[in-house]
């Protein structure tokens, strides 16, 4: 049944089609009582007659309207007209995905719109999923994008929520569920009937990333029931085989499209995060003045000619002295260590990294930890790592869900952020170390024009007035930086649905944590004399299970980022900028540091070599040393 233009249905006057497919039409249509338009969802009849999808329809559309997210259709209402079920929602004024594939890009969007929708679509699901509920139709025309408004860019959401359901559900999927879904898309459990979880959904986002970057989906036939087979039984195919630019994508997509869901990313972020650092290496858009002289003078570059993205520091890159007739610039970065308290920490072995205490178990743990309910977090005015306030910055406030236990060993909290800003990390973990609740997650967030990995890090002190306080940081390789004071403050019980902390697997304390105390950084380029680039504190933090850490070097010539990994630390650094002739230039510098062995806590000297190129009339190739010494705590 398709309805009328000015016709009224369940109080709605219907102003026109917005769309139709499997699942209904959908119209826009004026709100009964409010002054506003909606998106108006009306299912086929014969979905009212059966019995078991109309209970199914209250019950999930009851939690998708729980959902509170800057990149999820908000729904309004649901109910039952002239026998139709129909569900309202919120209308996006603009396109979808599909349409713009069709329109636009046949051939495959441009890398940074794929990244920037993949990433909030991502976002939206590890929020849904942490929540309980599953999509199960991700694909390009559930994406909506609105239109570019007032010079601002386009947002993005996913929806359809509405056929969502309890990921608790273990009945699995029936072959009318399979109809539900897009085969295109479709994760090969899902076809098959069997049970799922967010990793379904986890594919399907890769099968629209692949879509979004190619052109078409990875399996596309004209027959579904080959597309299915192909799901099922069929490696998936090389996205390098179809644009060769994005062969370095292959490992990835083989990852996220991989046929068993245990082989897949853990969530969806993973993905997107994956996705992000292969098509969008770190960027810096700050001309930089490259000067020939025999001097070391540290001058800032000139202000940005455009506003960088509210919320992120940057400090300027500074100039070293001329090296064999050239010079040399010095990209450190942008990348502060905070002085903070080290909590004790026991010896590790140089074999690997080793369990803290043994994490809470069931039988151990008490019912509810010290760190649980609703809270909402105060964050303070955004600065750099140095304190400095950012122009015009002001406060915020975010909600959090937080469950934690304790065992006879030490506490451990998981923790879902319900709403705030959208780019801070979505899901924590906290544990408490040496009397402070100590959260580090990775997060993908734009700045500068790209985006990239975000080490978030949270630092919680219980108070005598039963809140917690400290401060958050956030970081990224590519020149961006910020730090908050926060608060949390307890403002009701625990939300359901989160992970319980006590199936956590224990905290485990990374050999790269001896990195930590105040250095002395000497670098020394080959055919040239050492040279002190200045002394810092260095923190490192480190993933709750210590294979990956980010330690921080801060001083005026330029921070030092260094991410530990695979027994050892690296730096990346990539710029532009111009010749004293005005000719454009590329820098480009790495250096690796092994581990040192024995493996010492503190770790006294932290060695390395690299590699620094510099592109242009004023080109260099040159090898050089560094030394981190530690100089006290």
């Amino acid at each position: 049944m398709s309805l009328k233009v000015g016709q009224v249905f369940a109080g709605y006057t219907i102003l026109r089609i917005l769309g139709a497919g499997g699942m209904g039409r959908v119209y826009l249509a004026t709100h009964p009582r409010l002054p506003r338009d909606d998106a108006l969802k009306v299912l086929p009849a014969e979905f009212t007659d059966d019995p078991e999808y109309r209970a199914r329809f209250a019950r999930e559309a009851d939690l998708a309207a729980g959902l509170s997210h800057p990149h999820i259709v908000r729904i309004y209402d649901r109910g039952e007209n002239d026998g139709l079920l129909w569900i309202s929602m919120d209308y996006v004024a603009g396109t979808d995905v599909a349409n713009l594939l069709a329109e636009r890009y046949q051939g495959g969007m441009p890398v940074d719109e794929v990244v920037s929708t993949i990433s909030a679509v991502a976002s939206a699901l590890d929020y849904a999923h942490h929540r309980g509920l599953l999509h199960r139709d991700v694909k390009p025309a559930n994406i909506l994008l609105t239109h570019p408004d007032g010079g601002q860019d386009r947002r993005i959401y996913l929806a359809d929520f509405g056929i969502a359901r309890r990921m608790d559900d273990g009945t699995g999927i029936t072959a009318a569920d399979v109809a539900v879904g897009t085969v295109a898309y479709a994760a090969p459990e899902q076809l098959k009937g069997g049970p799922i979880d967010g990793r379904a959904d986890q594919y399907a986002l890769a099968c629209t990333a692949f879509h979004l970057l190619t052109g078409s989906p990875p399996f596309d036939h004209t027959n579904p029931t080959v597309v299915i087979t192909q799901h099922i039984g069929t490696p998936p195919p090389s996205i390098g085989d179809r644009r060769p630019e994005l062969a370095g994508l292959n490992p990835v997509f083989a990852r996220a499209l991989a046929k068993e869901p245990s082989d897949r990313f853990a969530n969806c972020g993973e993905f997107a995060l994956a996705l992000s650092k292969h098509l969008t290496p770190y960027q810096y858009d700050t001309p930089i003045a490259l000067h020939a002289q025999h001097t070391q003078p540290s001058i800032p570059l000139p202000e940005p000619t455009h506003e960088p993205r509210r919320g992120w520091a940057q400090r300027p890159a500074v100039l070293i002295g001329a090296l064999v007739a050239v010079a040399l610039l010095l990209v450190g970065a942008i990348f502060a260590g905070v002085k903070l308290t080290q909590s004790s920490r026991q010896p590790t072995s140089p074999a690997a990294p080793q369990p803290a205490t043994p994490g809470p178990s069931k039988s151990s743990a008490a019912p509810a930890g010290p760190f649980t309910g609703t809270y909402r977090a105060d964050f303070g005015p955004l600065t750099d790592l140095d304190g400095n306030q950012a122009p015009d910055a002001e406060p915020s406030t975010g909600t959090y869900a937080v469950r934690s236990v304790c065992g006879g060993t030490g506490c451990v909290a998981t923790a879902s952020r319900l709403k705030g800003e959208p780019h801070f990390a979505s899901t924590m973990v906290f544990d408490q170390v040496g009397g402070i609740w100590l959260a580090v997650a990775l997060s993908a967030s734009p700045c500068r024009n790209s985006t990239g990995e975000i080490w978030e890090v949270f630092r919680l002190q219980a108070r005598p007035d039963g809140t917690l306080s400290g401060e958050q940081t956030r970081t990224a390789r590519n020149n961006c930086q910020e730090k908050r004071t926060v608060t949390f403050t307890r403002t009701g019980d625990v939300a359901p649905g989160l992970p319980d902390p006590a199936t956590l697997p224990p905290r485990v304390i990374s050999v790269a944590e001896g990195l930590r105390g105040h250095y002395q950084l000497t670098r020394k380029f080959v055919g040239g004399d050492p040279q002190q680039m200045g002394s810092s504190d260095i923190i490192t933090n480190c993933l709750r299970t210590g294979d990956r850490c980010m330690s921080y070097f801060h001083v005026k010539t330029g921070d030092v980022p260094l991410i530990f990994a695979a027994g050892m630390w690296t730096w990346v650094d990539t710029n532009s900028g111009k010749c004293p002739d005005g000719s454009p230039a590329t820098l480009k510098a790495n250096a690796q540091f092994p581990l040192p062995q024995p493996v010492q806590d503190p770790i006294p000297t932290l060695n390395g070599n690299g590699h620094w190129t510099q592109t242009g009339s004023c080109a260099v190739d040159i090898d050089f040393s560094e030394v981190f010494t530690r100089t006290g705590d």
